[in-house]
């Protein structure tokens, strides 16, 4: 150490040094750009009177680290240096007053993170530290700030466990849609972006019931690591007091990024006006409000029926939803893919040609009436293992969810409404 400048303990007790100039030194010296802790981060250990320490010549912060202990490790988050004071011996001298500060708060280890040619990385290797080979720094953002977390949380909403998209069986045709339509384009913006592409920002799903929409909705978010949120149609009420109640809703979750938004039955508040006058309010509000959600970015609006036939005119045009994409029931190579995933026994083949117009639902129906069959079988002495004649027995005794009569139905507005 020279007589030009002196390493010393901050003291938070009667500092010398107000905390907010070592703050001043870490953005003059370039010491947080691309470095593992952030200049919050460092203030927040600041703040909690984390071990630091500063270099000062006549007077004047020249040189600062700081560190975070976290039981025996600590974490060195900043070594930062007056670009007019670096190669002076100041970062070595930072580093040993820091080691003593450590040991005093009960750390054993210090830990650095550092991108090549960063302000200190000589100070770490004239202070013995070693550099080790192979290591790699992951970081991604956190899905929500805490004010985000609390509307979502407000409305019942959630952030999904992965691994939903990959459990969706059954559906392929719609999946492959989803995925290139829809997820692929939202969670790769910077490509979609360069070749002109925008990403939709509000879709319709139409369907039987039980054909996996809300599932799918789900699903998409999983997939996204986005927070899911579903309003209910049920619960906004009817008429103007309904229509304030979208309002407000919309107008909430549209200051959470990261969001899919899901409204069910949406048949219940967005019917043709002419059939259903009382709706014309919540029409109105969803005519105004999709285009408002839409226009922000990391946002998606999906919506579901059951009677995409009943949905007002007006929000079918294009300018409302990017896209309007049938879910129907599996076709035979899903159904044969269903039957693989849920029951143990039977041909899959057969068993697709028997069960059109079956769900995921009704497959798994099929599976426990099988299972249950064999164990009552057990029970009185006979085989506990499920038969294929068990699978052909339950399915017998299953009615389709979705009947061939939905089904043409349902062909017949796919051929109408798609818009893919």
């Amino acid at each position: 150490m020279t007589s030009q400048w002196r390493a010393l303990t901050l003291d938070y007790r009667d500092p010398a040094i107000p905390f907010e100039e070592v703050v001043r030194l870490i953005d003059m010296s370039g010491s947080a750009t691309g470095a593992a802790y952030s200049r919050s981060d460092v203030v927040e250990a600041l703040r909690e009177h984390q071990p630091a320490v500063v270099a000062v010549a006549s007077g004047a912060l020249v040189g600062a680290a700081v560190a975070r202990v976290s039981g025996a490790d600590a974490h060195l988050m900043t070594l930062a240096l007056h670009p007019g004071w670096r190669k002076k011996g100041i970062g070595s001298a930072l580093l040993r007053q820091l080691d003593q500060e450590i040991i005093h708060r009960g750390g054993r280890r210090l830990l650095a993170l550092v991108r090549p040619g960063q302000v200190g990385e000589l100070a770490l290797a004239n202070q013995g530290f070693t550099h080790l080979d192979g290591l790699h720094l992951y970081l991604r953002d956190a899905s929500m700030v805490p004010e985000e977390l609390a509307i979502v949380e407000r409305f019942g909403g959630h952030v999904p466990g992965s691994g939903l998209w990959e459990s969706m069986k059954g559906f392929s045709s719609a999946k492959q849609i989803l995925d290139r339509r829809v997820v692929a384009p939202l969670a790769h913006t910077e490509l979609a972006d360069q070749l002109g592409l925008v990403p939709p920002a509000a879709i319709l799903l139409f369907g039987p019931p039980g054909t996996g929409k809300t599932s799918f909705a789900r699903a998409m978010a999983s997939r996204l690591s986005w927070a899911f949120v579903e309003l209910h149609p049920s619960l906004l009420g009817q008429g103007i007091e309904g229509a304030r109640a979208l309002r407000d809703g919309l107008a909430e979750l549209g200051k959470v990024d990261r969001l899919v938004c899901f409204i069910d039955e949406a048949d219940e508040i967005a019917s043709d006006r002419s059939e259903r006058p009382d709706n014309q309010p919540l029409v109105n509000e969803l005519l105004k409000a999709i285009p408002v959600f839409r226009s922000r970015p990391d946002r998606l609006m999906v919506m579901a029926t059951n009677s995409i036939a009943a949905i007002d005119q007006a929000l079918l045009r294009p300018g409302r939803f990017d896209l309007i994409i049938p879910v129907g029931a599996p076709d035979e190579s899903e159904r044969a893919e269903l039957a693989r995933e849920f029951l143990s026994a039977g041909d899959a083949g057969e068993v697709a040609v028997r069960t059109g117009g079956f769900t995921p639902a009704d497959f798994a129906l099929v599976a426990q009436r099988a299972a249950q069959m064999a164990f009552d079988r057990a029970l009185t002495g006979g085989s506990p293992i499920i038969s294929a004649e068990d699978v052909l027995a339950a399915i017998s005794l299953t009615r389709p969810s979705v009947s061939p009569e939905a089904a043409e139905r349902f062909a017949g507005e796919a051929q109408i409404y798609s818009r893919l």
